[in-house]
């Protein structure tokens, strides 16, 4: 499959696109964490997930690659103190970043069929979803190793790797929440 056409994009845009999620991170109220970072550090790190987007496509859209980049930023983002929740929202943003930016270029896809469109598009949007996967299972691994190391982790060290975001318990509202029977 020719990913010529994406690949130049993502290589003349690289920095168009990091930016704009940077601006993303800036606005949302799930990215603390990343917010607290120097701006260029922010930018720097996305450019990097759209370097090895190119790389894993160049590479035929190989799992290893997928694989090594992605655990290790799960990795490094348990070591650096991230909730996991924050990492993975991080991953969305850069997703609909890059779908953002895509969706209007025309030009990109214009020699192909609808077939080849979607197939294109579901492969990209395995590297996205193999890199949600790979970074929780790098960032798991990590957490396991730490575990090794000290074999204690209270309540209050999981709450905070793993249920910051969306579902802080201050955060719901429970008369929203429909009970019932399962």
């Amino acid at each position: 499959m020719d990913f010529s056409m994406i690949i130049k994009y993502v290589q003349n845009n690289t920095s168009t696109l990091a930016r704009a999620y940077f601006d993303q991170v800036k606005k949302s109220e799930f990215m603390h964490t990343y917010q607290k970072l120097d701006e260029s550090k922010v930018i720097a790190r996305e450019e990097t997930v759209f370097v090895n987007l190119i790389k894993w496509l160049e590479s035929g859209a190989s799992n290893d690659e997928a694989e090594k980049y992605f655990e290790k930023v799960g990795a490094e983002r348990f070591n650096e103190g991230f909730p996991l929740t924050e990492i993975n929202y991080a991953l969305y943003i850069t997703k609909k970043v890059f779908w953002s930016f895509i969706a209007w270029k025309k030009e990109l896809f214009e020699k192909m069929d609808f077939h080849q469109v979607v197939e294109h598009m579901t492969i990209v949007n395995n590297y996205f979803d193999l890199g949600s996967f790979y970074i929780i299972r790098g960032y798991i691994r990590e957490l396991i190793e730490k575990l090794d190391e000290t074999a204690h982790v209270s309540k209050g060290d999981i709450q905070r790797v793993l249920t910051k975001g969306a579902l802080d318990n201050d955060d719901l509202d429970k008369s929203e929440i429909i009970w019932r029977h399962i």
